[in-house]
This record gives structure tokens, sequence and C-alpha cells, in this order.
């Protein structure tokens, strides 16, 4: 029995791929335009968006929202195996990773916030929120909240190029002894959206994150929202 014909977005999905693979379209170089593609290749625009889309799910591109398709570069990622921060991480793999603050002021704590920190309710603490970039481009939304006497002491300081974890033991006075994540998959809202120029609705890696003092008690509570298409953990486990 003969072979059914492909579809003509799995022709143009395998055209795209065997440019990015060759190596002719490389990490970070865009592809053409929606518009160029449907003109280039005689097809239509569904067509061009289904091909996109089947590419994307290979993790052979990122889609930036208002920017267009990009190739990917490969997927950074962080070892679970010890306690670090991303900066220390992704600097190994030869990673940029740099934060733009977008609020840092005092606010009642949240009753889930205050419960983690062991703090009474509606108690005043800090809480700072930045988007962090990974070469340049949106990684992901960070949301902080911190005891006061910890956020009077880093009011001052610059996060921008550095990892909390570093800044509460050097400016902060703190040793930091361990943590505990939870990970799970969600959807990105309107607003995170825009920050990590993704569709509202887009996958999206949510991470959850409380620090503990060596020996002592909770300091640090974050929640951060990733771009599932561009980063990743990873845990050797031994038997």
């Amino acid at each position: 029995m003969s072979e059914l014909p492909q579809s003509l977005h799995a022709q143009l999905r395998d055209a795209l791929r065997a440019r990015i693979l060759d190596g002719e379209l490389e990490p970070g170089a865009k592809l053409p335009s929606e518009s160029e593609l449907t003109a280039a290749h005689g097809v239509s625009r569904i067509t061009v968006r289904q091909a996109l889309s089947a590419l994307q799910a290979e993790g052979l591109i990122v889609k930036l929202h208002g920017k267009g398709a990009f190739v990917s570069h490969s997927k950074a990622s962080q070892s679970l195996n010890r306690l670090q921060g991303l900066n220390e991480a992704l600097s190994l793999e030869q990673h940029a990773v740099s934060s733009k603050r977008l609020a840092w002021r005092e606010v009642k704590a949240p009753a889930s916030v205050a419960r983690q920190l062991q703090l009474p309710a509606n108690e005043v603490v800090y809480h700072l929120q930045t988007l962090r970039y990974l070469d340049r481009e949106p990684l992901s939304v960070n949301s902080s909240w911190l005891p006061r006497f910890l956020g009077e002491r880093l009011a001052r300081v610059d996060f921008s190029q550095r990892d909390l974890i570093e800044v509460f033991e050097h400016e902060g006075g703190l040793e930091i002894g361990e943590a505990q994540l939870e990970i799970g998959a969600g959807l990105a809202k309107p607003q995170e959206a825009k920050l990590l120029q993704l569709k509202p609705g887009a996958p999206v890696l949510q991470v959850e994150r409380l620090l503990h003092l060596a020996g002592g008690g909770p300091v640090h509570v974050e929640i951060a929202v990733y771009r599932a298409d561009t980063f990743r953990y990873k845990l050797a486990l031994r038997r």
C-alpha cells in the first residue's frame, strides 16, 4: 500500500527543521515572519502556524509574543542536587542572567506567606518582584517576601546581577541552610504573559521556594513563573 502524502504543514515543518538542524538557521536566529513563509511556500497562514507550533513543541524554536519565532538555544537547566542561586548555576553553562526590579515595597503578609514565614497574621513584610532575563530574553517573573528586619537591611542593595541567596549571606549577614521546593506546571496569567512575552494561557513552570536559616527558621518565600520552553530542572538520583 502506498504511503499517504504528507500534509502541507508537515512538509513546511520538515523544511524548517532541516534548515535549523543543518545550521542554516543558527541558535537565536529569527525565522521569517508568517506572511513571508506564506508567500515563500505558497501555503495558508493557518498551515504556517501549525508548522511553527509543531517546531515549538519539539523545542526547536521559541515564540516571543509580538516579536516572532526564533531558533532555540539549548534549554538552560539548574541542578537540584545542591542549593544554589540561578546566576551561580547558569554561569557554569556560559549563560548571562540579569534581573529587572518591578516592585519593592512594604506590604501586609498574605496569609500563606505569614504561615510559611511563621509570622503573626497581617505582619508587615517586604515584597520584591523581579523579571529575570536569560541571555537578554525574559526567563521568569519572581515574587519574593522577606521578614521586615531583612528587607530593611537590603533596602539599598542592587539585585540586578546577583542571586538572592548571595545577597542574604553577604549583605544580610545570614547563613542559609536549606530550601523546600514545590514545582508544578501552570498557565501564564495575563500580566505574567505580557512580561514573559507569551500569549495568555501559555504553558509555564511554577516554582515555590522556602529558604531556611542554617539551624533556624524560615526567612524567605519566593514564587517564580518560568517560560516552559527555555528552562528546566535536573536531578540525579541514586538507589
